[in-house]
């Protein structure tokens, strides 16, 4: 099923995650009872009319309910133990079963629906083929980064984990004892089963399963997806370290991605990136030279459209990239107005338009909010989506790659706070940049979840660097020595044998050129 969203009016893309969340809402606090999207529609503040743009029936809002509970799983997989497949398997299924606890009143009246595979919600119905993709492409995870992965054949098992996770959230949805006895009996004798003779279990339960999983051409699909990521695998921004997986992508580099290249793959049509990005210049002009896009920006926005020309060269219908301007998500805590953030997004879109980039589009946090006051599309975007500070925190602390990404972020407003205010202390200054850079990371965090529910089959991109087996992939823009820099937090040099980013000051420390263009400064060339 297309994605109305893609081409809706900036006014129609505001009711889908309106009436998602009053629809998620709902299903937690009353369960599925019939109405359900009239009811979603009342609670916000829409018409029926307009929310059957997006969700014609009540099994289309639980459709999207199973694509969130998927993106929630997904972002869980780093956080999994590293251990055996046994240990794995149960760690995954109780993180799954802790997601779904909100609904599950509607699970257990979905019951009979989900085993019907005529039915439009049913697991193995083709409605819902992308989630149950996507949710396998966990378990592909799980086995190939287990300490006791197989060598050979990994698929069956991979297949056996499946299967067997739905008919334990089968049992789940039934068992109203409280703690749930009975389904966590069942998990942990799977679990001992599996540590005992699990290429025995997994050859049995594949021969129940693989005729219900296995598409016809899953062999020529995924031959084909595979093809398109390794391309853009050639592009990743990787967190310092992961060398391993840099040249020659393993297993569990594709497993979260491969679920949804094969989607559009199937149909036909051209693979759906997203990418947070693209906010706002730096105000910090030791790194930039102003508030507005610059030969940088044009050099990123390039390098984007060579990549998705790359994808086209192997696949007809290509890659098309949405770039997602978070500039207004967390510009208060970066120091950059809201006037300052809409100028630049207009030039970004405007060069998208005079270079002809036609694989790449562009749309901001005003497009999915109604009004002009963006502290309160902010406000609602934090109610609406964000995740307790104390879970921010928490992750930080217990896992690398959050640690990665905090520490990075924190020494980014640390840099630029240095330069915008320096009347301030260094101890003054680290201690608020301590708290903007969880809160920026939550915005963040709030932001990428919004977008999942819009645009839930989209393969998902980032300009930080990410874990090879994250469920974003790290995305260049460029060359730079620092794999943190970006062309907004940073300049264009021309050098010898091409370009790279910089930041300014670096740039006049070598003692380059800066030269100007239709009476605006550009970027720098050494000579």
């Amino acid at each position: 099923m297309s994605n109305p969203l893609s081409s809706a009016h900036p006014i129609e893309r505001r009711t889908r995650p309106r009436v998602l969340s009053a629809a998620v809402g709902l299903l937690a606090r009353e369960g599925l009872t019939a109405g359900l999207l009239n009811r979603a529609a009342d609670a916000a503040g829409c018409s029926v009319e307009r929310a059957q743009v997006f969700f014609a029936t009540d099994e289309e809002l639980v459709l999207a309910l199973y694509d969130r509970l998927a993106s929630e799983l997904e972002a869980r997989v780093l956080e999994l133990p590293a251990s055996g497949v046994a240990e794995r398997f149960h760690a995954v299924m109780r993180v799954k079963m802790d997601l779904a606890v909100p609904y599950r009143a509607a699970f257990a009246a979905l019951s009979a629906t989900l085993l019907d595979p005529r039915h439009e919600l049913g697991v193995f119905n083709p409605r819902t083929e992308i989630v149950r993709h996507r949710v396998r492409g966990v378990f592909a995870a799980v086995v190939h980064d287990a300490a006791d992965r197989p060598a050979t054949d990994a698929d069956t098992l991979v297949r056996a984990l499946y299967g067997t996770h739905l008919a334990l959230m089968l049992l789940w949805s039934q068992d109203r004892l409280p703690g749930s006895p009975a389904v966590h009996a069942a998990l942990d004798l799977f679990r001992d089963l599996l540590a005992l003779a699990g290429p025995l279990l997994a050859g049995r339960f594949d021969s129940i399963f693989r005729p219900l999983l296995e598409a016809p051409d899953e062999a020529n699909i995924e031959a084909r997806a595979t093809t398109i990521l390794r391309l853009l695998f050639r592009h990743r921004r990787l967190l310092p370290g992961a060398t391993a997986c840099a040249a020659d992508p393993c297993p569990s580099c594709l497993a979260l991605h491969l679920p949804r290249v094969k989607h559009f793959l199937r149909a036909g049509r051209p693979v759906h990136a997203l990418l947070p990005a693209f906010p706002a210049k730096s105000p910090s002009r030791r790194k930039t030279l102003g508030p507005l896009p610059d030969k940088a920006e044009e050099l990123a926005l390039l390098y984007l459209q060579a990549v998705c020309d790359e994808v086209r060269a192997v696949y007809a219908p290509g890659l098309r990239v949405t770039l997602c301007s978070d500039g207004h998500v967390f510009s208060d805590l970066v120091g950059v107005a809201d006037d300052d953030v809409t100028r630049y997004g207009d030039e970004v879109r405007a060069l998208l338009t005079r270079l002809s980039l036609v694989s790449l589009d562009a749309f901001g946090l005003s497009e999915l909010y109604e009004g002009s006051d963006y502290t309160e599309m902010r406000r609602q975007l934090v109610a609406d989506y964000a995740r307790p500070r104390a879970e921010i925190e928490e992750r930080t602390r217990r896992f690398d790659h959050a640690r990665a990404l905090f520490n990075g972020i924190h020494r980014f407003l640390f840099d630029e706070q240095t330069d915008v205010r320096p009347g301030l202390s260094r101890t003054q200054l680290r201690r608020e940049c301590h708290e903007h850079a969880y809160e920026v990371i939550r915005r963040s965090d709030a932001w990428g979840r919004l977008l999942a529910d819009c645009f839930p089959a989209a393969l998902r991109l980032s300009i930080h660097p990410q874990h090879p087996h994250a469920e974003k992939i790290g995305i260049l823009l460029g060359a730079a020595d620092d794999a943190w820099l970006t062309p907004w937090h940073g300049v264009a040099l021309r050098v010898a044998d091409g370009w790279k980013f910089v930041k300014r000051h670096e740039a006049e420390a070598l003692g380059a050129r800066l030269i100007e263009r239709d009476g605006q400064p550009s970027h720098f060339e050494l000579s």
